[in-house]
């Protein structure tokens, strides 16, 4: 071990010590501009880490890549697999959207990321996980509050 390694190692405090010291700590509340600031800063170094993205990786930027697909209706592909015809995708809905229910042609998995969706009699919230199978329809989806969530299956036809 050269000198350097025992500096840096000497200078790490015990697990417990650095436990009481995050305790002791008070929440800041930071205002609009500085979380803004924070998060323009990061999404700048995001961006520049995506030109050394190794090659067969896929990097997306959290507020790009979203299309309106009816009213109240946002939808973002993250990866679809063409042989399968599944595809992995956020949805978000406005406050009051509401379309007719359909089936799945194949397999459907949904994981409720913020607000609220019902779909026919199923009401999720943040944290849910709903899985429709193939061929098995549900009613009406609608949103109250609005929502974002993770899909994983095909991309509905929307009227």
């Amino acid at each position: 071990m050269n000198n350097s390694d025992s500096i840096s190692k000497a200078a790490v405090l015990d697990d417990d010590i650095l436990e009481l010291m995050a305790e002791s700590q008070q929440p800041a509340a930071l205002s609009a501009a500085t979380v803004a600031k924070m998060r323009n800063s990061m999404m700048q170094r995001v961006s520049a880490d995506k030109k050394h993205t190794p090659i067969g990786f896929k990097t997306l930027i959290a507020d790009e890549g979203w299309s309106l697909e009816a009213p109240g209706l946002e939808v973002k592909i993250l990866h679809s697999e063409a042989e399968t015809g599944i595809f992995s995708y956020l949805i978000r809905l406005q406050a009051g959207f509401t379309m007719q229910g359909h089936d799945h042609p194949v397999d459907e998995e949904c994981l409720m990321i913020e607000g609220d969706l019902t779909l026919g009699s199923i009401t999720l919230n943040a944290g849910d996980h709903h899985f429709a199978p193939k061929g098995v329809p549900h009613g009406r989806v609608s949103s109250k509050n609005g929502c974002m969530a993770f899909i994983r299956g095909a991309i509905p036809a929307v009227p």
